[in-house]
Order: C-alpha cells, then structure tokens, then sequence
C-alpha cells in the first residue's frame, strides 16, 4: 500500500489547531482526535510559503543543515526550499507486516509456528486501553494534538539537547512508524544501505532522514485516523531485541503469557519503555535497567492524567513478574510430530502454487501470517510414533532406521508419519538424529527411497487380472532360470538379461500353483512365472497409475545413467525398485478403496493473514483401476493372514497386506497393509542400503530379518489401535468372476 500526502497537510504541520486533550476515566479518549486539519491551498503562493517554512522551520530546529550542491537548505528561497522538499519521498510504501505462520493438526491443536520476525497482528480493539496510554504518554503525549509533526516537540527537544547533556528526540509517533517501516522493508529486501538509510541519527545523512520521515508522516496522517496510526505502531514494534519479538501481542505473550488485551498498566509501561532501545531494556537480559525505565514510564502516565496517584503507586511498586514463555521456530520443537511437519514445510516450499521460487515460498511460510490446517490424526500419530521408537529406540545398537506412514484410502490425507529417529535441522550429532525424513522421497526432504521388496507383488498381480488372468489360474512356480527372451516389453525398452529367481531359504515350490496361492505365500518363483507371461510395460503402467515414483521423485520408466531402467528389470517382480514409503502406502490405499487413486496430501487448507483461503496441491483423485481389478488384489492379500505370510498379525478388523523381505546384502525389510479406513507402510532397515543383518545385526535387528519380524509387528501395534478408531472397515471379499 501506498499513501501520498495531500500539500494542505504539509502546511497544516505548521498551522493545526491547538486541541485540549479530551478525557475518559483519566485516559485518552480513542478516536476523539486526528480530524480537522487546517489546509492551506496545493497551488497557492501562501501554500508554498507554508510548505517552505516547515521544512526551514524542522531544519533550523533540528540545528545542522542539509547539503545542497552550493548553499544551505536555511539560505534559498521559499520556492526553492519548497521544491527541495517536494523532492523528497512522498509515498510510504506500506508492507503486509511480517507475521508467524502455525501449522495445525486436524483437530485444531498446534504442530508448530515459523517465523522471521515473531508476531501476531491484532485488532486495535484486541489491545489494552493501558497499553494505548503507555505508548502514548512516551512517546508523543501531544500524539492527538499535532498533525503528524509537532514542532513543539522539536523545540523542546533542541532546546533540551543545547542546554542539557541529555538527549531529547523530537520525532513524534507517526514518524517512528515512518521510520518503523522503511526499516523493515530494508529488512525484507536484505537491504543493508537502506537499512541504514532508514536508521540513521545523525549528520546531513540524519536529516535528510529526519525531512523524508516529515513528508512520509503527513501522507500517513493524511491517509490514516490516529487510532489506525497507534494501532499501526503497536504492531510492528520490536519489544525484545533478541529473541526477535514483535508486536505487542507477541510480546505479551513473551513476557506474561497473556494477550495484548489483558495487559495491565505495569505491563503496559514495561512494554512502552522497551521500544526505545529493545536490546538495552530488554526485560529478560537487563531487568533492574528495564524496571528503571518501566518506572518513568509510570510516571509519565501519571503526568498526563493517563492514570491516578494510587494506580502508579500500585504498579511502581510491583516487580516486572516476567513468565516467559517460548515460541518455537519450526519442525524442531515439534517433537514427534516432527517428520509430518517437515513433510508439509518442504510441500509448501517446493510447490509453485505458494510462489514462482523457493525464496517466495519460504518467505510466504516465515512471513505470511499463514494458518496451514493439515490432515495429521493427532491420536493415531502418537499411537505410530510411540510403535516404531519402541521397537527400535532411536539410539539402539543396530542403528536400523523404522518407520511408518498412514494415509486414509479415497481421500490421500497423510494422517501419520513416524520415525525412530530424533528430527534435528541442524547437521546430527549421532546417528539417533538426523534431518532426513525416510519416509518420503528426496525431493521432499528425503531419501532416495529403499528397495521395496516383495511388496511390490500386487502391482504384478494387478497387471495379471487386469491382463484376463484370474486369481485360481496357474504358473510353473519351480525354479529355474528364465532366459532373456522371456520377458515381454511390448513398447518398452527390452532390458531383460537371463535371471534365476530364488525362493526365501532357497525352498521349491510345486510345479503348478495358483496366483492367490503364490500371493498368499509370497512365492518368488512363482511370480517370476507370473511376470514372464506379462508385458513388463504393463507393469510399469500400473504401478505409475498408483503414483509410484523412484525415491528422488523421477517417473518409472527414467533411466540412470547408464540407460537401464530399473523398473522393467525381470528382477523388479521381487522389488529391487526403490521407493518411498509414503508412496507405498497410497498406492495399497487404491487396493482399499476400490482403484481409486488419490495423491498424497498433508495439507488440508491454508488461509493466509487476512483470512483468504489459498489454493493448495489437490489429492487429484481418479480411477486407476478397474474396480474389480482392485478388489482381486485386495481379497488375495486379505488371505496372507490366513496360513499365509501375515499369520498371527491380526488386528481385529478385516484387513489386507503383504510383506517385503529384500535380500539381507540390502538389508531392508516392510509390511504394508490396509483396511478400508487406513493404509499404512512400515519400513525397517539401513538408511544406507548396504547393511547383511546376518553379520552386521545387533539390538532390536539382528539375525534374519524378514518383513514379518519387526515391521509387521510394528504394523499390527499400529493398526489394532488406530483402525477400529474409524469407520467402514467391511472387510474385502472375493469379487464375483475373479
């Protein structure tokens, strides 16, 4: 926003009324000034005379004289000097103030706040009457009685600074809000010249700041009621130094716990004494030199009849009674709630619907007042953190990582995100810290996903019903080993080599075994039979329609550096893909809901400072399977827990999963699993891809290690809380035909 001075108000700083302050219960009565300035006409001879003699009349007051190529702004004309500052600024540039941003969980409680500069911006009426007056009674007491420059004031203050070692300023509050904000503009735009600009006190330099501030202050007068103006400076005041504290409802929080509106007139008076130097009266650092400066404030508003003799008598002789409270800045502080929130910061700045560049999108987050409502179940996020910490403590021997993610089928909301890890944003120092959050792909914040293992079968079997294969058809699940040719690429890039597949422990299989059956056990050569008589483009087609990625975000069918595509390997059956496990569970969560594919999303809705809902990333729904198609998948995972790979990890509702078990040389290891209501990925294994649990195994992961040891259990402690927790879980019967 921008606003111009009119040239009558100019002269109106020389020619306004003198007004005798009205009272309300000994106070200022708001809004009862401000209005009916004197103005002289813009285009007049007596008007430029005006406008020439407050600016002689500032300069000469002030007592140094601005630099003009030849003379002394004193020594020209009245026209000249008119002209002189009629060159100087004339717009104030009035930013949106910087606000903190909180991200909230479904319920509404709070997940953690970002900020630069740590304030909340409240109404005029939010703020305590004692807070108005404090101000007020220090900084500019004749604040309703002059049109935005009070050469009074400046008089007083020149002849104050010759007669006395003390210093006076003669600034009155509109210019300190002139001054306010030109420096936090300077701020934003990292702009050190103009911050100085902006700041300095002396010299020509300050002057010339000192003449700029006179005409910025009568366009804000000009423009704006005094109570606007007051209200104005109550918010964007630095009321700490350091921690950078704000606004006067962020530093009632700070220093009592309260809000603006509840402050009492000590209160008031500490708050109003800060702001003339933040670090030096800062409260928490300097308290007997803040009560000091509190106490003059009190008797200033005593002074001017803004309160009575018992009321300043009762406050000066009370302590400042500080109750500091903190305002975390980021995911750090929100403890287990940690990776969810860096999950939804890194959407946030990575996403061009929050700005054209990760600079803008930062900045929206730190500054933009935003309240980010997001999809976390609070109740079922503790049930999971407190699952994969207990299984595997963050500082355990094995220094495995174990994870879990949730998200709700139909809807893509990510109601869960846990991690054994302890979330730092800074570099770790052990490795029960780290910033990574293994739940999500690299360019999230991430990593480069892990190889997901036999959990990628249900794609496999996906494609097979979707290619006119039933679950009671059957393969050749013996072993052997299949030859280059026998795989089929159809439009794809052929990179089929010679493989023989293994069972786990080596074990044969029947030569003619069933697709639910191979499921059920999670045969490997079975599903190696299986995917010979596909296309493995087909594959690569329907995992990408359930929104798999590799772990750094690329399409499946990207290849690496050396051409090979590792999605359409013969080996991919097994799961040497790697990929996230928040992907993971989305993908399964289309089995639950009938092939219905939504896109993971955190973020439930965003309303910036003013109120104005933002758009944000759609789960982007569709169907990617056919219903039936869905259904087959799901029914043959359902019958995993019987006899199955998932026996004995019931969770007393109907439910659907399959485990991953990679080779241990990779030492990764998942169960994914679903109900209607919830699909969940747990993930266990070395953040670094390279670790043989058979000889590197201690503490909690240790020995063999399959997907039903530690993330199935893991799995069910989650999911025999949080399911029954939610409605519709109908279970999944065999669909008809299939």
């Amino acid at each position: 926003m921008r606003v111009s001075p009119s040239f009558g108000t100019v002269a109106a700083m020389v020619t306004s009324e003198q007004r005798t302050p009205g009272r309300a219960s000994g106070r200022a009565a708001p809004g009862s000034r401000g209005s009916g300035l004197l103005r002289a006409g813009a285009g007049t001879r007596a008007g430029a005379m005006l406008h020439f003699v407050a600016v002689s009349c500032i300069a000469g007051l002030v007592g140094a004289g601005l630099a003009i190529p030849g003379v002394g702004l004193a020594a020209v004309g009245a026209d000249t000097g008119a002209e002189v500052f009629e060159s100087l600024p004339a717009e104030l540039d009035e930013r949106p103030l910087a606000q903190q941003s909180r991200m909230l969980a479904a319920d509404g409680s709070e997940i953690a706040t970002f900020y630069w500069q740590n304030r909340e911006e409240v109404g005029f009426d939010e703020i305590s009457q004692e807070m108005k007056d404090a101000t007020v009674a220090v900084e500019d007491y004749r604040f309703y009685d002059h049109a935005g420059v009070d050469l009074q004031g400046i008089a007083r203050a020149a002849v104050n600074n010759l007669v006395s070692d003390s210093t006076q300023g003669g600034s009155t509050l509109t210019q300190q809000y002139v001054k306010n904000v030109l420096a936090q503009n300077a701020s934003q735009e990292e702009n050190d010249e103009a911050y100085e600009e902006a700041t300095r006190a002396d010299g020509a330099e300050g002057l010339a700041r000192k003449l700029r501030e006179v005409k910025l202050a009568a366009a804000v007068e000009n423009r704006y009621s005094k109570d606007e103006i007051l209200h104005r400076y109550l918010n964007i005041n630095n009321y700490s130094g350091s921690p950078n504290v704000y606004g006067v409802e962020a530093a009632a929080h700070r220093y009592w716990g309260v809000s603006a509106s509840e402050l009492n007139a000590a209160q008031a008076a500490t708050l109003a004494g800060i702001v003339q130097n933040p670090s030096a009266f800062n409260p928490e650092r300097h308290p007997e030199r803040t009560l000091e400066r509190r106490n003059t404030v009190l008797a200033l508003m005593h002074e001017h009849g803004f309160i009575d003799e018992e009321e300043h008598e009762q406050a000066r002789q009370s302590d400042l009674d500080l109750d500091i409270q903190s305002t975390p800045n980021g995911c750090a502080a929100a403890g287990g709630e940690a990776y969810f929130c860096d999950f939804v910061q890194q959407v946030i700045e990575n996403d061009e619907a929050f700005g054209e560049d990760a600079d803008a999108r930062r900045q929206l987050l730190q500054r933009g007042g935003l309240t980010i409502r997001t999809s976390l179940d609070p109740d079922i996020q503790k049930i999971a953190d407190e699952a994969v910490r207990s299984r595997v403590p963050a500082d355990d021997p094995s220094a495995a990582g174990h994870t879990a993610v949730t998200v709700e089928p139909g809807t893509g909301r990510v109601v869960a995100m846990a991690q054994n890890r302890d979330y730092t944003a800074g570099e770790a120092e052990s490795t029960a810290e780290t910033q990574l959050n293994y739940n999500v792909g690299s360019h999230v914040g991430g990593t480069a996903g892990f190889q997901v293992g036999p959990t990628w079968k249900p794609f496999v079997l996906a494609e097979w019903l979707q290619e006119g294969n039933g679950l009671d058809t059957t393969v050749d699940a013996s072993r052997r080993t299949f030859p280059a040719d026998a795989w089929h690429y159809g439009d794809c890039p052929a990179m089929g080599g010679e493989w023989d597949p293994r069972n786990a422990g080596d074990s044969d299989a029947r030569p003619s075994m069933s697709a639910l059956e191979a499921t059920q056990q999670s045969v490997n050569t079975a599903y190696a039979a299986m995917g010979s008589r596909l296309d493995m483009c087909g594959i690569l087609d329907t995992a990408d329609s359930l929104g798999l990625t590799y772990g750094n975000g690329d399409p499946l069918d990207t290849a690496d550096g050396d051409g090979f595509i590792p999605a359409l390997s013969p080996a991919s059956i097994l799961g040497t893909v790697q990929a996230a496990p928040l992907d993971m569970a989305s993908a399964y969560a289309a089995f639950a809901a009938d092939g219905e594919y939504c896109r993971p999303t955190p973020i439930e809705g965003i309303t910036d400072a003013d109120g104005t809902e933002l758009e944000t990333p759609s789960a982007d729904c569709e169907q990617a399977l056919d219903p039936q198609t869905a259904q087959g998948v799901a029914y043959a995972m359902s019958r995993t827990f019987d006899g199955g790979t998932t026996s004995g990890l019931g969770i007393g509702v109907p439910a659907a999963a399959k485990t991953g078990t990679t080779n241990f040389e990779v030492g990764s290891t998942s169960l994914a699993g679903f109900t209607r209501s919830l699909s969940t990925y747990v993930w266990t294994g070395d953040p670094d891809g390279g670790r043989d649990w058979r000889t590197e195994g201690a503490g909690a992961v240790s020995g063999e290690i399959f997907g039903a040891t530690i993330s199935g259990r893991t799995w069910q402690d989650i999911m025999r809380q949080a399911a029954p927790q939610r409605e519709g879980n109908t279970g999944f019967p065999r669909p008809a035909g299939g």
